[in-house]
């Protein structure tokens, strides 16, 4: 190897540098060059380490490579000049920031998380032997399934998240505790499980709604089956000005007026905004005169929730201190029975074909997405099923309309499932719709989770999908600017416990069938 005297001076002097190429030549050069790569060539020597880490090279690189990333935004370089000044933004921080992004996209690009982190969650039962966690029992059969058999049911999460936050049932605080996940703090929500049975725990337009049941009946139906009486608490969940969040107890009504059996044949699902509460209630038949498995009692409920309330109907039985508060507690706004429902038609009876509830945003209506597959019927050429959206007025007599959606909904394999995104029409599993389990899309991003199913475990038979072996897998994808999207496929055991998914670019949520929240972090 040829030495130079003088080192880098020489190399500058006498112009033998790569980076002393004309500047023309040189972006050429860039071009071959991926984000890691640059990253490298800071280590050569002093001169690269200052040519590679140029502002004004890093924030045009930044745009080709990343063009989605958030951090571009407001990042921008005033000047051309070698020496980065000008950019308006500190040369230093330009560079860290270059840094993280193509340490993250590298890792996303790998299918590889750069941590992973565990949450141990609550078991079923207290300390005390009492259960303070029963979720809603999942339906045996959906119709976006084509024989409507649901060949794979997972039980819901107890955990959610939201916009950066996760609230789950920490077993090392035992309680609900709601993370920061882009700080990483814990703040413990006021709700005591101690005396409760939590059925649902639901985060989304700051407000957190959490339903839950009295441990013990208050009547029996018959030998085996006892009504527990049912509320939900919700919480105005807040930035504090202690760089915090505050979480501050809104209200709690009564969600069933005649209760609910704690078993595995009654169900419901519920939906929120930050002013509305709906819920659909689906109850068998248990009468012996007129019991059909085919005609389940159904219900639709819609509550107004906006106004903080000091009454708790939990602790006044009777319901006689309802009106003394002085304050306007919940209030049904709309209910529809049975007929109702078969008028609106969106009557389920005993095959359930709904997959999303949702309340407008102005408040108005509430929307039944219904996930249908009609291949027996009207055969579709890849095999996709049909949402049929309903949207019913919550107040007054219309109007009212269904008309079929665009909408790509994966198959039901449980109520996590009732929360899922759809697929997207350049989806990972478009293809192969019917393995796909969830799916997180961040669309600014330009980067998508899918989990599902191995295809190559598959009888490749439309008609009657079958799965040989129901080995899970999780798929990245990673869209560019200019290169075909990166898509790689990795076995996983982390997210198998609940069927669910959540997160974004930089981070992954599921739940493993140890019992644990998994997090994939892929920014630190």
């Amino acid at each position: 190897m040829t030495s130079y005297p003088n080192g880098d001076q020489f190399l500058q002097d006498n112009g033998y540098d790569l980076v002393f190429l004309p500047r023309d030549i040189f972006w050429l050069v860039l071009a071959y060059l991926t984000p890691p790569d640059l990253v490298r060539c800071r280590r050569v020597s002093r001169i690269w380490n200052e040519a590679f880490g140029n502002p004004a090279i890093l924030v045009p690189l930044m745009k080709r490579h990343f063009p989605r990333t958030r951090e571009l935004e407001g990042l921008h370089v005033g000047s051309s000049t070698s020496t980065g000044a000008g950019t308006g933004t500190d040369p230093i921080v330009i560079r860290s920031l270059f840094d993280q992004v193509a340490s993250r996209y590298d890792y996303l690009e790998r299918g590889k998380p750069r941590s992973v982190q565990k949450h141990r969650l609550c078991d079923d039962f207290g300390a005390a032997g009492d259960r303070e966690w029963f979720q809603v029992p999942p339906w045996e059969s959906h119709a976006s399934h084509v024989r409507q058999f649901v060949d794979r049911q997972f039980s819901e999460a107890l955990w959610t998240h939201d916009q950066d936050l996760l609230v789950f049932p920490s077993a090392e605080h035992q309680c609900l505790v709601l993370m920061d996940l882009s700080n990483d703090r814990q703040f413990t929500i006021p709700f005591t499980t101690t005396g409760k049975v939590v059925r649902r725990v639901r985060l989304q337009k700051q407000l957190l709604v959490v339903e839950w049941a009295e441990p013990k009946a208050f009547h029996w139906l018959n030998d085996s089956d006892g009504v527990h009486r049912h509320f939900a608490s919700s919480f105005d969940v807040k930035p504090s000005i202690a760089d915090g969040w505050e979480i501050t107890a809104r209200n709690e009504w009564k969600i069933m007026f005649l209760g609910h059996p704690l078993s595995e044949r009654d169900r419901f699902f519920s939906s929120h905004s930050n002013t509305h509460y709906v819920i659909y209630i689906w109850q068998p038949n248990r009468s012996l005169y007129t019991a059909d498995e085919d005609a389940p009692i159904e219900s639709l409920f819609v509550w107004d929730i906006s106004t903080p309330s000091s009454y708790r109907p939990s602790l006044d039985p009777t319901g006689k201190h309802e009106d003394s508060k002085g304050d306007e507690s919940p209030a049904i706004v709309a209910r529809f029975g049975f007929r109702d429902l078969e008028f609106f038609g969106v009557r389920q009876r005993g095959c359930l074909s709904v997959q999303r509830l949702e309340i407008t945003d102005d408040s108005l209506a509430v929307e039944i997405t219904e996930n249908i597959n009609t291949w027996l019927t009207v055969a579709d050429p890849l095999g996709l099923p049909m949402a049929v959206v309903t949207s019913i007025p919550m107040q007054g007599c219309g109007p009212h309309w269904r008309q079929q959606s665009d909408l790509i909904l994966p198959a039901y394999r449980g109520n996590c499932s009732l929360q899922t995104s759809p697929i997207s029409v350049l989806a990972i599993m478009a293809e192969c719709w019917y393995g796909t389990i969830a799916q997180v899309i961040d669309q600014q991003a330009g980067v998508s989770f899918c989990l599902h199913f191995d295809p190559a475990k598959w009888v490749e038979d439309r008609r009657e999908p079958e799965l040989k072996d129901q080995t899970i897998s999780l798929t990245y994808q990673v869209l560019g600017s200019y290169e075909e999207p990166s898509q790689v496929t990795t076995a996983n055991l982390d997210f198998t416990g609940r069927g669910k998914i959540s997160g974004c670019e930089r981070y992954l949520l599921g739940e493993n069938s140890n019992r644990e929240l998994v997090i994939y972090r892929f920014d630190r």
